[in-house]
């Protein structure tokens, strides 16, 4: 890494002021070729709130203020806000993703916010190493993800076609997950390492070594919500193997009723963690349906864990619907924080543990003719 020694201990010193004060922050254009007129939108989540804030650009440079406790992961976008804006079909945008933190964050920007030069914030100095480490990751998925969809629709459909692009995914998963792991160890004062270390930390087979990586960080970042997160993570490496017993917890309906996990036993159910932004989760939903309607009557239910972000709870809804999702769904609205998805280690949707009548994991992530043949071989018995 590029860090010097001095440095990474300075900003260890800072990190409990950058957690538990509300500290500002500034990003000033340096330099920029944007149009003037030009809206930008930054949108992030800090605790349970969604921020979004715009600006225009003047003199071909803008401006965005404010406080935060702690360093997130943020968005700038260029004319429209597709949170709010739905892109059309194919549509691109120009945008950012970056990591907002109280610090005087500087911008060099040509003609397009994708391509900006970031200085004064050592989190964007780690987080642009950690970009250069994942890139070949990257490559191998997106070269994988090209060589399945030109396949013709029959052998897609392959079981052992399938199956073998299933085994390339994993490797290059693990090969990713080692990079996490090697990057969290390096970095372990700053906030990006962290959540690398939150990337693994349900990582069975690297369960001593998150253990070590964690006892050294600083009080600080341990008492952060990713810290605790990873204690959560790193204890489900044991409640979720198959043979334990399930974790109880109590998430809420779109319509406000909490639902506990434990009301459901004396039948054998399904946890779905999806969420509506998640398009495998959206393409899988068919086959839940499918097995929904072949095996409630025989003591099959689904309980929908949605990971939707704070402030989409229309658009968690609206796939319910638009999916004919007629099982109970629960969330708390906190994204990737959802308290349940911590608990049971997820770290990618959509993901499934299937629980016998007594609340213990029989299954996990069983997914279309896998889990329709689990089903018929536990009610042909």
């Amino acid at each position: 890494m590029s860090y010097r020694k001095n440095l990474f201990t300075y900003f260890l010193i800072l990190f409990p002021v950058f957690i538990f004060a509300q500290t500002p922050y500034s990003i000033t254009t340096t330099e920029s070729q944007l149009k003037d007129g030009s809206k930008v939108y930054l949108v992030y989540t800090d605790g349970d709130r969604k921020i979004t804030d715009s600006t225009l650009v003047q003199n071909g440079k803008f401006k965005f203020g404010g406080s935060l406790k702690y360093p997130v992961i943020s968005r700038m976008f260029l004319h429209k806000n597709p949170y709010v804006v739905k892109l059309n079909k194919g549509e691109q945008i120009d945008y950012l993703m970056f990591y907002l933190e109280p610090a005087q964050i500087k911008m060099a920007i040509s003609d397009s916010i994708k391509n900006a030069i970031i200085s004064g914030s050592s989190e964007n100095a780690g987080f642009k190493d950690l970009k250069l480490m994942l890139k070949p990751i990257d490559n191998q998925y997106t070269d994988l993800r090209k060589e399945y969809e030109a396949l013709p629709t029959e052998k897609q459909k392959d079981s052992l076609i399938l199956a073998g692009f299933i085994g390339r995914e994993n490797e290059i998963t693990q090969n990713a997950n080692r990079l996490h792991l090697a990057f969290a160890k390096k970095n372990a004062g700053l906030f990006v390492g962290l959540n690398s270390l939150a990337h693994v930390a349900a990582v069975p087979e690297f369960s001593s070594e998150i253990k070590t990586i964690y006892a050294k960080l600083p009080m600080a970042l341990k008492e952060s919500p990713v810290g605790k997160g990873i204690l959560l993570s790193m204890a489900s490496n044991d409640h979720t193997k198959i043979g334990a017993v399930a974790i109880d917890f109590e998430q809420n309906t779109p319509a406000g009723k909490p639902v506990k996990l434990s009301s459901f036993k004396g039948k054998y159910v399904l946890v779905d963690f999806w969420a509506s932004w998640c398009g495998p989760c959206r393409e899988e939903n068919p086959n839940l349906v499918s097995a929904y309607k072949k095996f409630n009557a025989k003591g099959f239910e689904i309980l929908g864990v949605s990971l939707d972000q704070p402030g989409e709870r229309a658009r968690w809804v609206d796939a319910i619907k638009q999916d004919n999702l007629v099982w109970t769904q629960v969330s708390d609205l906190k994204g990737w924080d959802n308290e349940a998805a911590k608990a049971y280690g997820i770290k990618s949707i959509p993901s499934s543990f299937l629980l016998d009548p007594s609340g213990r994991i029989i299954g996990k992530d069983l997914r279309g003719k896998e889990l329709n043949n689990k089903l018929a071989e536990i009610f042909s018995k």
